[in-house]
């Protein structure tokens, strides 16, 4: 099918699967889903600054339904993502500005496919190590323990001046908090805006919500437990994805009528996402969550040599089938898990 805004022709089937697989890791794993949409689309060949600003715009709808979904069962942190939206939207901004430079100066797509192949793999492999350290201190490696327990306790205590700050009508405010949700007794407001700025950067660079990225530092930097982490990153996803969206809609750089298709079958598969979050701890969200990023990471590695390199345009196929391939069977061990979950509840309650 043809879609003349990006100038591309895409099977709407592997759109609307495209969809279907966003929504449900997206609600499972709490993050917008860009790593997979951005990445998915740049496989399918759809034009680099494209495939970030539709992308986007498919991130707030999914993010949305996902945000209020988890919100209902008490896992957003309304206070924390408001914090880092603070550092989140200036950074966004400039962001876009270096994404028009790199594609003025016609390298565009390398350092964008470049840049998503590094930060996933860094961040699987990071997550694969963190399970491994957590399985050895708990029985199946169980719970919500992670492997970063003194950096947590060091970032908590830092005092990043100034100390306080005028506010008016309110006199001088000090900038420590409390985060009682996420169980944080006491922080400088600048560590969360000093996050919520790199996030926010990363995110307009990449065409993503920021989420895959803000996951792993509230749960291995801040020390946000697990299901507190996944809906307080889809909050912060829906306010950076928006802010993005609107920008690269600016430029004429978002095809809706491919953000369209695939966000009805997205919002499809958030119900499920969203109802297995609740059943599954937290080592085993964040473990099947480093392989979905590690086949993200290989599948855009394969759509830039098969570019690159001439004779291997097959690579980009190799990268599609991996990447649906991966996103459709974790969709399957989420769907697995939620009804092995309600069986256990059920016996338990027999």
């Amino acid at each position: 099918m043809l879609f003349p805004n990006a100038g591309v022709e895409v099977s709407p089937v592997l759109l609307l699967f495209l969809g279907l697989v966003v929504g449900t890791l997206s609600g499972f794993f709490g993050v917008g889903g860009g790593f997979l949409i951005t990445g998915g689309l740049l496989v399918f060949g759809v034009p680099p600054l494209f495939a970030v600003g539709t992308g986007l715009t498919l991130i707030v709808g999914s993010s949305i339904i996902n945000t209020l979904k988890h919100r209902r069962i008490g896992n957003v942190d309304i206070k924390l993502g408001a914090l880092m939206v603070v550092g989140t939207v200036p950074a966004v901004f400039l962001a876009e500005e270096l994404n028009q430079w790199l594609e003025k100066a016609g390298v565009a797509g390398p350092v964008l496919r470049y840049t998503y192949v590094v930060v996933l793999a860094a961040l699987a492999g990071y997550k694969f190590y963190d399970h491994w350290k957590a399985s050895r201190w708990l029985v199946g490696g169980q719970g919500d323990a992670v492997s970063t327990s003194s950096l947590i306790g060091r970032v908590h205590a830092l005092r990043i001046p100034p100390a306080s700050i005028p506010v008016p009508w309110l006199g001088r405010v000090f900038t420590t908090t409390t985060l009682p949700k996420s169980g944080i007794e006491r922080i400088s407001v600048w560590v969360p805006v000093g996050i919520g700025s790199a996030i926010g950067f990363m995110a307009g660079l990449l065409g993503a919500g920021g989420g895959f990225i803000l996951l792993p530092v509230l749960i291995f930097v801040l020390g946000v437990p697990t299901t507190v982490a996944v809906g307080t990153d889809l909050f912060q996803v829906v306010i950076t994805g928006s802010v993005g969206s609107f920008l690269y809609s600016l430029e004429g750089r978002v095809d809706l009528v491919m953000s369209v298709m695939m966000l009805g079958t997205a919002s499809a598969g958030s119900q499920l996402g969203v109802a297995a979050a609740r059943y599954v701890d937290g080592a085993r969200i964040r473990f099947l969550f480093g392989l979905t990023m590690i086949a993200g990471s290989v599948s855009v590695a394969l759509r830039e040599v098969s570019e690159s390199v001439s004779g291997l345009d097959y690579l980009a196929d190799m990268g599609s089938v991996l990447l649906l391939g991966t996103a459709g069977a974790m969709c399957r061990v989420v769907g697995g898990l939620l009804v092995a979950a309600k069986r256990k509840n059920r016996a338990e309650f027999a």
